[in-house]
């Protein structure tokens, strides 16, 4: 009978993400591997256990803020995986989000609302800020916009009243409109909160986009929050895939493994245009909105109040499309997104994007993409292992 491999898991279970990485694990775990994994219920910022240097196993996945918990897991000389970047320098190979791919994601998303002006926010420090902001400030110099940035001096929660007394005072001096990414999504929480306190609009004026798309956090706030979606379970598979690896006598990587977000999950937070044709935005939000539920361009006109010629013309200004072009682009979004989301068949893909048959939906997706729905979720699951 093979081994049974024994898994020390030190990882948070008091935050989606270390939650998402345990999934992540226990799926490759059930795939792939006799392991016994071990774990008990803690918080990120937990010491070592007195434990730690007497326990005999096989391999550790950890997480961890602080840097004599990883002395700890390297003096074990046992194959270990780190999860967090918060300690930097240790030698352990590191499974983590890829950055870079985030700060694409959030600055399109920005523009796509038509944003020129965009901001950093966070309220804790700390390596992961570092990659996060760093990231963030190339993405924004490579489209040419202008970038504000917040670090909160008071940090810690029992400093919650001067902290958002501080958020207040920095929203209010930005020039609006303008879209903040705030560091994660406790960050973006606090955010609008701070900006509610001094009747400032959210979006309208200032646009907030999240980070770990909390399920809980991100419906705590008015109005809910968009967020980016890390898909840490795919990290945390990946990272015990490499844990078995090097069980298995491989030596650790050089270099970081860095996986791409999932993507923004919109929510009403940034559900907004920053143009100065209020009918043009006005036009994109009915359209992102409803485009799903089968309008046409003809109820777009009806809304507005608008002659076609006029709302066609004023498309063909500012985003050089039609209003046609809109409503298909963001069914075909949809469509994209249940692909790789969901298992649902393509009728119901379909009807939920709102085009009226399956048939109808592959022609005109594989015009616009180049390869059919099934074939475009295939792809996309290849990729996702």
């Amino acid at each position: 009978m093979p081994h049974t491999k024994h898994i020390l898991l030190l990882v948070e279970t008091s935050k989606i993400f270390g939650r998402g990485l345990l999934e992540g694990i226990g799926s490759y775990a059930v795939a792939h591997g006799r392991w016994s994994l071990y774990m008990e219920e803690r918080s990120l910022g937990e010491r070592e256990p007195d434990w730690l240097r007497r326990w005999t196993g096989d391999g550790i996945i950890i997480r961890s803020y602080y840097e004599d918990v990883i002395d700890a897991i390297v003096s074990r000389r046992v194959p270990a995986v780190d999860t967090n970047t918060r300690v930097e320098g240790h030698g352990l190979p590191l499974v983590y989000v890829d950055e870079e791919a985030l700060a694409r994601m959030a600055v399109e998303h920005f523009l796509e609302r038509r944003f020129q002006r965009v901001a950093f926010c966070t309220i804790e420090e700390g390596a992961w800020v570092d990659r996060r902001r760093r990231a963030f400030a190339q993405e924004t110099r490579r489209h040419g916009i202008p970038c504000h940035w917040f670090s909160a001096e008071c940090q810690g929660r029992s400093l919650w009243e001067a902290q958002r007394q501080e958020l207040a005072e920095w929203a209010q001096s930005l020039p609006k409109p303008i879209a903040v990414l705030a560091a994660n999504d406790v960050c973006g929480m606090r955010l609008i909160d701070a900006c509610r306190s001094v009747d400032i609009p959210i979006p309208e004026q200032i646009a907030v986009l999240g980070v770990d798309n909390d399920p809980v956090i991100t419906t705590l706030t008015s109005p809910p929050m968009s967020s980016i979606d890390l898909n840490t379970p795919r990290i945390g598979y990946e990272a015990a895939a490499l844990l078995d690896r090097m069980m298995h006598g491989e030596k650790p990587p050089r270099s970081e493994l860095l996986l791409p977000p999932r993507g923004v999950v919109a929510r009403e937070s940034t559900d907004v245009f920053a143009m100065a044709d209020p009918e043009l935005a006005e036009a994109l939000t009915f359209i992102r909105r409803h485009a799903c539920d089968g309008i046409t361009v003809g109820d777009v006109v009806h809304r507005l109040a608008l002659s076609r010629a006029t709302l066609e013309r004023r498309f063909r200004r500012y985003l050089n499309r039609t209003p046609k072009d809109e409503i298909l682009r963001i069914r075909l979004e949809q469509v994209k997104k249940l692909l790789t989301r969901t298992r649902h068949p393509l009728p119901e893909v379909a009807a939920l994007a709102g085009f009226k048959t399956a048939s109808h939906m592959s022609v005109v997706f594989k015009r616009e993409v180049g390869m059919s729905p099934s074939t475009y979720r295939k792809t996309a699951a290849v990729e996702e292992e």
